[in-house]
């Protein structure tokens, strides 16, 4: 037989009673065995869920979903939940990000179906009122929410340490070796923790990781050590060109090497990733300026056939181009002054006075895809972007398929999560290190739950399941077991406190305690919106000295707020 929650008496009593038995009613409510066995299974199976389908198509599942989010009768709505669920997060005009009911946000946020994120724990903040605060700056220069952020982990005082401050707010809080994870008060982790600025980037594929670190250095890279030096921009480099062996030692003499020459370092290997690292950065690359005998110039293929492209002229032989180069500039009569000579003109030029700086094949790569890094989404949109494809090809050392458009397109949209893909099987590792790096079709990914998951889920299932049966009992009781977390949802949201106030009265259980709380007669949800607000702050203040929601979650206040609202229950009419 099953145990039904009671409360004995009303208003303030009543509620007095149910705090001294809350925690043993609800342990034994807790163990009923319909309850029990439900929220086991639950347990036991939410985690292999993927999508919205296998959790609408579970009855048991979806019964504990929905009861955890309050929405316990949207159960045989699988059409409006499922659009919830599969809401697009980042879309403001998505329809979940269209719903007044901030519940149906917070359930399709837990499931992340449709996110980059992926689930999240329920309790995870995703707004709060640090909502606006992107860099440590920001929120050093706001004190009211500076004094929050410390207050939050007991470091109320600390305002003015500001240099201090900004060192534990910028630490990589996964980096045991970080300034907030080497002092000594956890608390100052805990602190920067709640913000993470000092958290690496996270990127979706290695190009973008790749680009996005390249950029960093505006000034260039001037050498193989500031790239080995720069952690984040090593390791982009590493995935991106899918390389095996990655000391320091070893990289260094592959990206110093000078690739026109056959007789380098990096030529006598194998593997020819590590040339395309070599020409993609070109540490090694001659200086054309140091050249004064034009034979080290012709003798040198690679070398020659950059020069020619520079100046985009054709390779007329040997001896046709050492004329060229030898001619007198100033001399009228001279070789390259005649016109049928004339279009070599600069390249003579060049090699005899200025030759133009090199551009690696790295920054041609960065100049063309850095503005279309976000709006870069399939293999079709690449290969049809010939610029863009062009220096693609160039980097992953294909450019003889500049042509085999067919080819690369079903190379970058092979499913990387099948092993015996086209990319995965070809045996040309640069065209699979390509597909992995821009990563256009990873296959099916996984839901990547977060520890404590599927247990957090059951108890608010269990926990609002309590506040059901008691409401069955009396259903004042259920707003007041409700009301800190339904108020506590809305600060978490963010926004200003006028924001916080709209939110309220789109809550059908806070709007209920508040009107009655602050003795709003009957009718007044009638009155216009705007005016709705003024009547509302204005009773706060009047009742409370405050006008802000978000302090009623205060514990004093809290309890103040809630004894008001079963005084006025008890007093009858509401």
């Amino acid at each position: 037989m099953s145990f039904t929650p009671y409360v004995f008496g009303t208003g303030i009593a009543g509620w007095a009673f149910l705090q001294r038995t809350q925690v043993q009613q609800q342990e034994v409510f807790e163990k009923s065995p319909i309850l029990d066995r439900r929220v086991q299974d639950f347990t036991q199976r939410i985690t292999s869920v993927q999508n919205s389908d296998q959790l609408l198509d579970d009855y048991n599942l979806l019964q504990v979903t929905l009861g955890a989010f309050g929405l316990d009768e949207d159960i045989g709505n699988r059409a409006f939940i499922q659009k919830v669920l599969d809401s697009d997060l980042s879309d403001s005009k998505s329809f979940v990000n269209r719903l007044n009911d901030s519940r149906y946000l917070a359930l399709a946020k837990t499931f992340g179906f449709n996110s980059p994120d992926g689930p999240q724990l329920p309790s995870a903040k995703g707004g709060s009122e640090f909502a606006g605060i992107t860099t440590a700056d920001d929120l050093l220069s706001n004190k009211t929410l500076l004094s929050k952020a410390l207050s939050n982990v007991g470091l109320k005082g600390m305002e003015n340490n500001q240099f201090f401050l900004q060192k534990v707010l910028e630490s990589d809080l996964s980096d045991p070796a970080s300034f907030a994870n080497k002092l000594t008060d956890t608390r100052f982790a805990d602190f920067a923790r709640q913000f993470e600025f000092g958290k690496p980037p996270e990127y979706d594929n290695s190009i973008q990781a790749l680009v996005t670190e390249f950029n960093q250095h505006t000034e260039g890279l001037a050498s193989a050590d500031d790239l080995l030096e720069d952690e984040e921009l090593l390791q982009a480099v590493i995935e991106t060109f899918d390389l095996e062996r990655t000391n320091k030692d070893f990289l260094r003499r592959v990206l110093n090497s000078d690739t026109t020459d056959p007789d380098s370092f990096v030529n006598q290997l194998e593997d020819t990733r590590y040339l395309n690292v070599a020409e993609a950065f070109g540490f090694g690359w001659p200086d054309i300026n140091e050249m004064t005998d034009p034979d080290e110039l012709l003798q040198n293929g690679k070398l020659l056939e950059y020069a020619l492209d520079t100046f985009n002229v054709s390779n007329r032989g040997e001896d046709y181009l050492r004329q060229v180069l030898e001619s007198d500039l100033n001399d009228p009569n001279s070789f390259v002054n005649q016109p049928e000579n004339i279009a070599y003109y600069d390249f003579a030029d060049a090699f005899q006075n200025t030759w133009p700086d090199y551009v690696s094949k790295m920054q041609v790569f960065s100049n063309e895809i850095t503005d279309k890094l976000d709006s870069l989404s399939s293999a079709t949109e690449l290969v049809f972007d010939l610029s863009l494809f062009e220096a693609s090809l160039d980097i992953f050392g294909l450019s003889h398929r500049d042509g085999d458009f067919q080819v690369m397109i079903k190379t970058l949209d092979s499913d990387l999560s099948s092993e015996i893909s086209y990319a995965n099987l070809h045996h040309d590792k640069n065209m699979k290190a390509m597909a992995y790096a821009f990563s256009f079709n990873k296959g099916e990914v996984a839901q990547d739950y977060p520890d404590g998951f599927a247990e957090e889920i059951a108890e608010l299932y269990t926990t609002r399941q309590f506040e059901v049966a008691i409401g069955e009992s009396d259903p004042n009781m259920r707003l007041a077991l409700a009301f800190e977390r339904e108020l506590q949802s809305v600060a978490d949201a963010g926004g200003s406190e006028n924001a916080h106030w709209y939110n309220i009265m789109g809550s059908p259980p806070l709007r209920t305690v508040f009107e009655t709380a602050l003795a709003l007669p009957s009718g007044f949800g009638q009155l216009d919106i705007e005016r709705q607000l003024v009547e509302m702050k204005e009773r706060a203040f009047s009742a409370f000295g405050t006008t802000h929601p978000a302090d009623f979650l205060e514990p004093d206040m809290l309890d103040q707020f809630r004894r008001r609202f079963l005084l006025m229950t008890d007093l009858g009419g509401f």
